[in-house]
């Protein structure tokens, strides 16, 4: 490839300096019981005030940020990533659920990196 070319797809690719409004998507696991859904959603390293869950008969929507994971105290600040896997920036993740569920009777807990989300249904 000649370095014209190389130079051409590289604009195309980089034309937008502006990041999505939403850069990641968590793992979810959705488990089904009789009297409830529950939804485990992977969110290592994001604080409890960063998340943002809101409940509708037959919707989940969990949105909010993971900053880059930096070892703080008196270590010197980073000179150079070397490799970069864990995913940070703005997340939404959006569910359509299969069920209606009762939304005043929601609750979420936040347990070793994962959130619980506890959907008690509504009785057939």
């Amino acid at each position: 490839m000649t370095n014209a070319i190389a130079d051409q797809l590289q604009k195309l690719h980089f034309a937008s300096p502006r990041m999505p409004a939403v850069a990641w998507h968590p793992a979810v696991n959705v488990y089904v019981y009789g009297d409830r859904l529950e939804v485990c959603v992977e969110l290592a390293g994001v604080p409890k005030g960063e998340i943002e869950v809101q409940v509708e008969a037959r919707r989940l929507l969990i949105r909010g940020e993971r900053k880059a994971p930096e070892r703080g105290g008196d270590r010197p600040p980073c000179g150079r990533l070397l490799v970069m896997e864990i995913t940070d920036g703005a997340f939404e993740r959006v569910l359509n659920l299969p069920v209606e569920v009762r939304v005043e009777d929601a609750e979420a807990a936040q347990e070793n990196g994962l959130v619980w989300i506890t959907l008690p249904r509504v009785a057939a």
